[in-house]
Formats: C-alpha cells, structure tokens, sequence
C-alpha cells in the first residue's frame, strides 16, 4: 500500500519549543460561571441535581416513547394494595413495567451510589427522563425531569389510602 504525504511547509520542533510556547488563552482557571437566579443560594447535592435538571435539553418523545409511558401510567394506576415501604414501591414499579412490556427499562436498586437520600427518609432516584422520590411510607412520586419536573405518577402511601 502506498502512502503518499505531504510534509511541505511543516517545520520539525522539539519538546523544548512545546514547553516555550506563548499560552493560547489565559490561564485562570480561579473564574467561576455565574449560575441561574436562586441556584447560588443553594448547598451540595440539591445544587447540582437542579443546575443539571436545567441543562436538560427538551426534545419531543417519540410517538413510541409516549405510547410506553402511557402503558407504564395505565398498569402504575393497577397497582394494590398500596405499597407499604420504598423497596415494596420499587418492586411494585418494576412488576409494572414487565406487565406494560418495558423490559428494557430499570430501576436501579436503592443502595446504589446513584439514590439520594434526602433528610427526611425519602430516596430520589434520577433515570433519563424521570426521577423517583421514594418515600419512607411507601408512597410514591414520579416526576418528568424532561416537562419541568411535572408529576407523571403518583401514589400515596398505604396509611393515607385507608383514612379515605
């Protein structure tokens, strides 16, 4: 195989001509980006989950993609009794979605590095699009990081179910 390049006009440098060189753009590295009203104020975890939930790029779902959550919706609202805890909602959610077809999709585990664990017991598990908060009693939330966090399901705990 022949190769035929061109090496005119590339003039040969060595390493000290590199570590000479006049830097290309400045240097500091101590400047910060300015953040969006409000998020300034806030601390941590909570800081970054909102500034990167406001970096989400909107797209419109696919008509397939709505179709499967529309399935997913309609076999949530199927389940009871309600669940008694977080990991009885967890698999609840999971049951839903192998009855809705969704085998590809997952609920990561609530140990997994991934799950916040908020203070008053809660656990936010963030997926592609949506999030969970598991309560501590069982109810749920799902919210659609995509909508601005809108709710897309939610279910009440098992204890507020039977004061009805």
């Amino acid at each position: 195989m022949n190769v035929n390049l061109n090496t005119r006009g590339i003039v040969p440098h060595s390493e000290a001509d590199i570590g000479n060189a006049a830097p290309t753009e400045s240097a500091d590295t101590s400047r910060t980006v300015p953040c969006a009203p409000g998020l300034s104020e806030l601390k941590g975890e909570r800081a970054r989950s909102e500034a990167a939930g406001r970096s989400r790029v909107s797209l419109p779902r696919k008509p397939e993609t709505m179709r499967r959550l529309h399935r997913l919706r309609r076999e949530l609202g199927k389940i009871s009794p309600a669940p008694s805890g977080p990991e009885h909602a967890r698999s609840e959610i999971i049951e839903a979605m192998v009855r809705a077809e969704l085998s590809g999709w997952t609920v990561p585990e609530l140990s997994d590095p991934s799950a916040m664990r908020l203070e008053d017991g809660s656990i936010r598990i963030s997926l592609i699009s949506h999030a969970i908060l598991f309560r501590a009693d069982g109810g749920f939330r799902i919210v659609d990081l995509a909508q601005g966090e809108s709710v897309y399901f939610e279910m009440a705990p098992k204890q507020r179910l039977a004061r009805r």
